[in-house]
């Protein structure tokens, strides 16, 4: 039984990971990948698998070992840098959640959706991404832009048509004033 179910976990794992590696060429080669959920799913299932036959492989000793080591590693160093945080460890941390974190949802509206990407602990202030959703699962990335300040997402209106979604959002600097975005499809 034993044997049965690391050898299901292990198709499982490879599947995840053939699935998350897949999923970030998608997004960087033609702008589309899963729903940033599901993306942060299958992620977090491909790392916990690993870190469980980690353990299934520590004895005896197997080659397998030292790849599903670095999922054991990994996590040591999320502890610790939890535990200890600190300038350091925040760095260390930021490194090791780069490739899981999911981008934050700021507004959501007819399929657009306008996120802050990840960028770690250190990051610049206010960077804003517009995706729009496909088929329930998939995402369409587009343009990334700066503003000059936090964005009061309540204010924000988006329009979209066939070749174009326009952005509107007002100004951080000056009260009334209302800034617009136009992003090519």
């Amino acid at each position: 039984m034993k044997k049965r179910f690391r050898i299901e976990l292990l198709r499982l794992h490879f599947t995840a990971l053939a699935i998350a590696v897949l999923n970030s060429i998608s997004k960087y080669a033609i702008a589309y990948s899963l729903e940033s959920r599901m993306e942060m799913g299958i992620q977090l299932l491909t790392a916990l698998s690993g870190l469980a036959l980690f353990f299934f492989y520590l004895k005896p000793f197997r080659r397998k070992l030292l790849y599903f080591s670095i999922y054991a590693l990994t996590g040591f160093l999320f502890s610790i840098g939890l535990i200890f945080r600190g300038v350091f460890w925040g760095m260390v941390l930021s490194v090791l959640l780069f490739p899981v974190m999911p981008n934050t949802t700021r507004f959501e509206k007819d399929g657009i959706i306008i996120s802050t990407p990840y960028r770690g602990f250190l990051a610049a202030c206010c960077i804003y991404q517009v995706k729009e959703r496909h088929l329930l699962i998939f995402e369409r990335h587009y343009d990334v832009w700066y503003s000059q300040g936090p964005i009061d997402m309540a204010l924000v209106n988006v329009r979209s048509d066939r070749n174009s979604i326009e952005v509107t959002y007002p100004s951080h600097d000056q009260e009334g004033v209302f800034l617009s975005k136009t992003i090519k499809k």
